[in-house]
């Protein structure tokens, strides 16, 4: 599958399950390409050729518009060439790197861009682009001192190029969705919106109506859920700056420290936030999701996180459990329709920027042996919020005509993945 993941299940992964260790269990949900398309990927040219020969699944990532736009900062800038300088002399190794953004560059998500920053960040972006880049992954939502002019400009950028646009769009509820539709209808870009469950809260079903309604009128703009009640970010994120209980309509205990397992309260909330680290944050209703995953126009997404023991359950189990609870047990689709969803809808969204998703996503003569066969009477996510699992009833995944799991068990030592890159490839 392609996780935009049993033909081939495409998982479009964001916020990052890009390592061996989560793919372990990706495979196990029936994941067989893992594209990071939300946040996008720092020195993508790089990070393409570290992986190359050591990946369990194909990969691939957009252009991450956030950093470059910090980096691209003028009061960044010696930190930029530090960082750049590292790069090239170590080759892809973010370790120190991450914390040296996140303290020195994190300012620039509360500044706006001057128009000489706006030029220079485009420059980078057309560098990302021609080193395979998906298109622009603009997760806004984490920056709000960029102006609705200078993300205008992106889009018209990106429609320009004719990319599209992988957004985590502004705030949550439907302004900022609107937003990323407006600037879409009137720069001409393709934009993608990511997870709408947890971006629109209660208003899910305007969402997925407008987004149909502008389907009908010839607009490029897609969407996905992933199956879960719960999201996942840094708690020393800007979506927990002042006003987020309003915002998301919860509190403390709501929130699920993921090093631990334990709920917040008032103390541990800005203890833990001075320290940083991975939140989960139960704010969604079931009908919501079930309402997601279900209607026609919907993708299927994991949202995967980075690899830790108690990472959300996305990361290990989304496929399965659309399979499993959304198919077989509640029955709100059909096995044909939430296969669609995962193959080749994903698959079609990513032909336009990537000629190789033409092989992807569908069992045919002449596509990619991307393979997964599975058991639709006992496939289901077994991972929770308490830690990781492999999901159950998946029994053999083929990557490029290659075991990665085998008789129900991971095949060890065996990476066949192969980058999945942009038309702009140099």
């Amino acid at each position: 599958m392609i996780t935009i993941f049993l033909n081939n299940f495409i998982a479009v992964s964001y916020l990052s399950g890009q390592t061996n260790d989560a793919h372990k269990y990706q495979v196990r949900d029936g994941v067989t390409t893992a594209l990071e398309m939300e946040g996008g990927v720092g020195f993508i040219r790089q990070w393409v050729e570290f992986k190359r020969g050591n990946s369990i699944v194909n990969y691939g990532g957009t252009v991450p518009h956030g950093f470059l736009r910090a980096m691209a900062m003028d009061t960044n800038q010696k930190i930029a060439r530090k960082m750049e300088s590292q790069i090239e002399k170590n080759g892809f190794n973010l370790e120190g790197l991450d914390k040296v953004f996140a303290k020195d560059m994190s300012r620039a998500n509360y500044q706006s861009q001057t128009q000489k920053e706006e030029i220079r960040t485009q420059g980078m972006m057309q560098d990302y682009l021609n080193a395979g880049a998906l298109g622009i992954g603009v997760p806004v939502g984490y920056y709000p001192g960029a102006t609705a002019g200078e993300i205008f400009r992106v889009y018209q950028f990106a429609a320009k190029q004719d990319v599209p646009i992988y957004t985590h769009t502004r705030g949550f509820g439907m302004p900022g969705l609107q937003e990323a539709m407006a600037d879409a209808a009137t720069s001409g870009a393709s934009v993608h919106l990511v997870h709408a469950n947890s971006m629109s809260l209660g208003e899910i079903e305007t969402t997925l109506s407008m987004v149909s309604d502008a389907q009908k009128n010839g607009l490029d703009i897609t969407t996905e859920v992933y199956p879960y009640t719960a999201a996942s970010t840094s708690l020393e994120s800007v979506l927990f700056d002042e006003g987020w209980k309003e915002t998301l309509n919860i509190s403390y205990e709501d929130l699920q420290w993921e090093a631990t397992g334990e709920r917040l309260n008032s103390e541990t909330f800005y203890k833990y936030r001075e320290t940083g680290g991975t939140i989960i944050i139960h704010m969604m209703k079931p009908d919501w999701i079930k309402k997601g995953v279900s209607h026609p126009i919907t993708m299927i997404a994991s949202d995967g996180m980075p690899y830790a023991p108690g990472a959300h359950p996305r990361t290990a189990g989304t496929f399965s459990r659309v399979l499993g609870k959304y198919v077989r047990k509640e029955r709100v689709m059909d096995l044909m329709t939430a296969l669609k969803k995962m193959t080749i809808m994903p698959a079609q969204r990513l032909e336009q920027i990537a000629p190789a998703m033409r092989n992807k996503g569908r069992l045919q003569v002449g596509a990619d042996a991307d393979i997964t066969i599975f058991n639709p009477r006992t496939i289901i996510d077994k991972a929770d919020f308490k830690g990781l699992k492999y999901s159950k009833g998946v029994e053999y995944v083929l990557v490029n005509g290659v075991f990665v799991v085998k008789n129900g068990k991971n095949v060890k030592d065996i990476f066949p993945g192969r980058p999945i890159l942009g038309k702009y490839r140099k």
